[in-house]
């Protein structure tokens, strides 16, 4: 028989337990997956235990830092609602977050900003050896737009993609190759095109073809920009941010606009594919790590930053990623792996930094496309 004496022996032993301290991570990190690789993260947890946490897409890490921001703070407990705290002892009305850093797309870090989703980054003196374009990406004014110096630092960069066009092989033996932009607006390619679901991107694409540069916003009031991008949208068969590669693998559309990550992991399974870099240049993206609101940036989570910009760590990034490079070898007089395929190597010399249009822009050139779509 089980004396009373030993059931509350036992109770006592499991509040006592509950009481202990949970095992806990000096930092938290929420990151894409398949963009580092595990012996990356295997090295600095050694030194510094991490909780890793992957997610498989970058619209879910950008809402769950929504979800984050618009949580409330738990209630106190029932007994400090009893007893009025003092102002030292007052409860905070947010929620802190306990991951330290997450990815986030370069295209949604205005949006991240602008939704008070993120919270600015300490002063990381690497990306000084950036070109300007860079610092305009990166740092931005409290309503997200850029600034080339001064003002706050939002991000800092892992790694950097660029802009291809990926097609079928056995279609284009029978045809004209493709080697740039220009090549788009073929008209033999009418219906025969996919790409991702973004306006910016398919203007970067009209003014590189025109010999403009990718952020020349004054460019965009030009006649023979917009006749040129509404002829591109004529020409597109797929506009799908997440089904592009699929059209071009099913043989639906001869060719796609992709990122060279996702188009070079493609060429490897499908071999009977292609891809190029135009001859115009291309435009480039990077992921990088933001702080959520509300959570603790930590000399841990600085030392995390230093770490994937150590040339040994950029330098596994880049040969693991396949179609990504650090941004450590943008940097002026720093050379890329020796390792990395020609097309990689040569990327720091031919993409241009794509950066956000001005809001007032972005509207109206959303709006343009849909009155043309839709008249």
């Amino acid at each position: 028989m089980v004396k009373r004496r030993t059931v509350l022996w036992g109770c006592l032993g499991l509040a006592i337990a509950s009481c202990r301290p949970q095992t806990s991570f000096p930092l938290r990190i929420k990151f894409l997956a398949r963009s580092l690789p595990s012996r990356v993260l295997k090295v600095f947890d050694q030194t510094t235990p991490t909780q890793f946490e992957a997610s498989t897409s970058l619209l879910d890490i950008y809402r769950q830092l929504q979800w984050w921001q618009s949580r409330k703070a738990p209630l106190p407990p029932l007994w400090r609602r009893w007893f009025p705290a003092a102002p030292a002892e007052a409860v905070a009305d947010t929620y802190r977050v306990d991951t330290n850093l997450v990815t986030l797309g370069d295209p949604w870090l205005d949006h991240a900003i602008r939704q008070k989703l993120i919270q600015p980054l300490s002063e990381f003196a690497p990306l000084e050896s950036l070109p300007e374009p860079w610092q305009r990406l990166l740092r931005r004014d409290r309503q997200g737009q850029s600034t080339a110096k001064g003002d706050l630092l939002w991000a800092v960069p892992y790694r950097t993609q660029g802009l291809m066009i990926a097609y079928q092989k056995s279609f284009f033996q029978r045809t004209k190759p493709i080697h740039k932009w220009a090549d788009l607006w073929r008209p033999e390619l009418a219906g025969r095109i996919a790409m991702p679901n973004h306006p910016r991107l398919a203007m970067a694409i009209a003014l590189k073809a025109l010999g403009y540069s990718a952020n020349d916003e004054a460019a965009l009031v030009q006649d023979d920009v917009k006749e040129q991008l509404l002829a591109l949208y004529r020409q597109v068969r797929v506009f799908d941010s997440q089904a592009h590669l699929k059209a071009l693998v099913n043989e639906d559309v001869w060719l796609t606009v992709g990122w060279s990550d996702d188009v070079l992991e493609t060429l490897v399974r499908y071999r009977r594919l292609g891809a190029v870099y135009p001859e115009e240049g291309t435009v480039l993206t990077s992921d990088l790590w933001v702080s959520p609101i509300n959570a603790d940036l930590t000399e841990d989570a600085q030392a995390w930053l230093k770490f994937c910009w150590q040339p040994d760590i950029a330098t596994q990034i880049s040969i693991a990623s396949k179609g990504s490079l650090s941004p450590l070898f943008f940097s002026p007089g720093v050379s890329a792996p020796e390792q990395l395929p020609e097309a990689m190597a040569t990327l720091p010399q031919d993409g241009e930094v794509l950066l956000p249009l001005l809001p007032a822009l972005q509207t109206e050139l959303v709006n343009f496309i849909s009155d043309d779509a839709h008249p």
